[in-house]
C-alpha cells in the first residue's frame, strides 16, 4: 500500500508577510493540507508553525509544533470530512493541555495520551503560547471489532506506558525517518493498529497476536533505522547491527528475513543507491564514492553496481 507524505511550515511562507498575513496565509494552506481543525494564534509571539503527516491507508501519523493557545474541530468540519476515525493524540509538550470532548473537560499531561472521536467536535484550549503534539487516526470499524469497550475510552486522559506509548514512539519514529515508510507502508498500517489495540485493551487471541506482531514492528523500525544510519561503515555488520539495537544478531536476521530481505541484502542495496545517487550528481572519483558508501574492495563494486543497475558506474556518471 503506497504511502503519502506530506509537510507544512510558516518557513514555506513567501517572505515579506505580516504576522496576521503569515497566520492568514497558513491556515488557508492547512485547511487543504489537513481539514481536522482550527488553529488560534497565540497573541504577542511571532506565529510560527510546522506539520507533518503519513497517509497510509485509512491510517494517519501526524505530528504539529507551534505557537497557537487553541487547537479546535468544529462542526462545519466533522461535517465537510465526513470523518468517523479514532484518533490518538500525546501532549509533546511541556505543560498541561486541557480538552473538552463529549461534554467534558479534562486535563493532558506532557507525555500522556488521550482518545477522540473525529465525528465529534473537540477543542484544546489552555492559554498556553505553544502546543506540540503527535496523533494517529485510526480506522473504526477494525478498531471496535478489537477492542469491544473502545468508545468508553473516548475524551478522558489515558496514563502514558506500556503499548499506547509504544505506539506513539513508533509514530514519532516513523515521522521522523519517513522515507523508510514508503518501503511497508501496509505493514506499518497494520502495526500501528496492532499497538494501539492492545494499548486501549484488547483481550485473548486478538491481544496476543496484536502484541506479538506490534512490538516485533518496532523493533524491526529501530533495527532499519540504525542500518540507514551506519550504512556507510566500512566494517558494518550484522553483529554490530544487533548490539547497537540491544537484540541478538539471531533475531534481528529474523526480522529483517521477515521483512524481505537479509541483511547483507539490505545492507549493499542501500550502500549502491547511495553511491548511484551521488554518480548521477557527477560527485567525486568513483573509488572515492565506493569507499565512501561502505565498500572496501573498487572490483566488488564495480561488479555489484553493473549487476544491480545494468551499466558501469562511469557509465552512470552524470545520469
Amino acid at each position: 500500500m503506497p504511502a503519502i507524505l506530506r509537510k507544512l511550515s510558516t518557513d514555506m511562507l513567501p517572505q515579506g508577510l505580516d504576522d496576521r498575513q503569515r497566520f492568514l496565509r497558513f491556515s488557508e494552506l492547512f485547511e487543504h493540507f489537513s481539514d481536522t481543525a482550527e488553529l488560534d494564534p497565540a497573541p504577542g509571539v511571532p506565529f510560527r508553525a510546522a506539520m507533518n503527516s503519513i497517509h497510509v491507508g485509512t491510517t494517519m501519523l501526524g505530528r504539529c509544533d507551534g505557537t497557537f493557545t487553541a487547537i479546535r474541530r468544529e462542526r462545519r468540519q466533522v461535517l465537510k470530512t465526513n470523518d468517523d476515525r479514532y484518533c490518538l493524540a500525546r501532549n509533546t509538550g511541556d505543560r498541561d493541555g486541557v480538552l473538552v470532548h463529549r461534554g467534558r473537560e479534562f486535563s493532558l499531561r506532557p507525555g500522556s495520551i488521550t482518545l477522540l472521536k473525529l465525528d465529534e467536535p473537540f477543542v484544546s484550549a489552555d492559554g498556553a503560547q505553544a502546543k506540540r503534539f503527535t496523533n494517529v487516526h485510526l480506522p473504526p470499524l477494525t478498531l471496535r471489532s478489537m477492542v469491544p469497550g473502545v468508545d468508553e475510552m473516548v475524551g478522558r486522559e489515558l496514563e502514558p506506558g506500556g503499548a499506547l506509548s509504544l505506539a506513539m514512539d513508533y509514530a514519532d519514529l516513523l515521522l521522523s525517518h519517513p522515507a523508510a515508510v514508503e518501503q511497508a507502508g501496509f505493514a506499518i498500517a497494520s502495526h500501528m493498529l496492532d499497538l494501539a489495540a492492545v494499548g486501549l485493551g484488547a483481550r485473548g487471541d486478538i491481544a496476543l497476536a496484536a502484541r506479538r506482531g506490534g512490538v516485533r514492528a518496532v523493533r524491526l523500525r529501530a533495527v532499519l533505522t540504525i542500518l540507514e544510519q551506519r550504512f556507510t561503515e566500512p566494517d558494518f555488520s550484522a553483529q554490530k547491527l544487533a548490539e547497537a539495537a540491544g537484540l541478538s544478531e539471531r533475531y534481528v536476521n529474523e526480522l529483517l528475513f521477515e521483512a524481505g530481505a537479509s541483511f547483507t541484502a539490505r545492507l549493499t542495496e542501500r550502500r549502491l543507491h547511495k553511491a548511484a545517487e551521488r554518480l548521477a550528481h557527477g560527485e567525486g572519483r568513483i573509488s572515492d564514492i565506493a569507499f565512501e558508501c561502505g565498500f572496501n574492495d573498487l572490483s566488488y563494486f564495480n561488479r555489484c553496481f553493473r549487476r544491480r543497475f545494468g551499466l558501469t558506474p562511469t557509465a552512470a556518471r552524470g545520469r
